[in-house]
Order: C-alpha cells, then sequence, then structure tokens
C-alpha cells in the first residue's frame, strides 16, 4: 500500500466509497456509510483520519472543509492486498484458494473469459508441482 500498512475491512469501505466519488467531503463519506452500517460520524471521522496517516487518502482544504481522494489507484490496492495475501500462505495451496474463491465469488461472463485466458497462458510455462516455501530449503554443498 502507500506506506506498507495494511488497512482494515472498515477503511476498505471508506477507501472504496471515494473511489467510487473519486473526491469527497468527509459528510458525503459519513452519508453514504451510515446507510450501509451502523457507525457513528466520529467513527468515520477516524478511519478517514487513519487513512489520511497511512498514506490512502490525501486531504485538499476547501473553505471549511476538506476534500478528500485516493492517493492510491484501486486496481492499485486490490493487487497489492491480494499479493500480500498469497505471500502469506503455503505457495501449495494458491490454486486450491484461488478455485475456492473463484466458487465462492459472483463473476461476470466477461470475467470468466479473462480468467480462463489467464489460465490457459500461465498453463504454457506452470510447473507439475508448485514447491513449498513454509521451509527454507537446506544448501547442500559439494
Amino acid at each position: 500500500m502507500a506506506n506498507d500498512l495494511p488497512i482494515t475491512t472498515s477503511e476498505w469501505e471508506v477507501m472504496r466509497i471515494v473511489w467510487t466519488l473519486e473526491k469527497a467531503t468527509s459528510s458525503e463519506i459519513i452519508n453514504l456509510l451510515v446507510k450501509k452500517r451502523t457507525w457513528k460520524a466520529s467513527t468515520v471521522k477516524t478511519l478517514i483520519g487513519r487513512l489520511v496517516q497511512k498514506g490512502m487518502l490525501t486531504a485538499t482544504k476547501e473553505g471549511h472543509t476538506n476534500t478528500y481522494q485516493c492517493a492510491i489507484a484501486e486496481r492499485t490496492a486490490m493487487q497489492e492486498e491480494a499479493t500480500r495475501l498469497f505471500k502469506n500462505m503455503c505457495a501449495m495451496k494458491n490454486g486450491e484458494v484461488l478455485a475456492e474463491l473463484i466458487q465462492e465469488i459472483q463473476l461476470s461472463k466477461s470475467d470468466i473469459q479473462k480468467l480462463q485466458d489467464a489460465l490457459t497462458a500461465k498453463e504454457q510455462t506452470a510447473p507439475d508441482q508448485v514447491a513449498c516455501n513454509c521451509i527454507p530449503k537446506e544448501e547442500t554443498t559439494e
């Protein structure tokens, strides 16, 4: 992420709103989030403040109001989060986890086609088996 601090599920909620609106005031963010969650305005303001501290949001003063914009592109943040997740798992389990995720999430027909194309291309260079990366390999000396 912007400064390698992971963001919480609640902070993702704020980021998704700002990515969608491209820029937003705290009042706009609060008004949208209270429709989705049972959060108080002070909770949302705390989340916004944390995201500014983490370098995920920037604040621009416009009169008495701050306008917030994302400091990182949505696609970049999502890719970094997914990479972080998979780096914390055994490499041998990546395919299994991906298959389970595909079963659980909603995908459009075009999403499925993109996945099929990516898998077809990946298959050309894929090893027969992925090595475990949990324990360092012992170095052999000759």
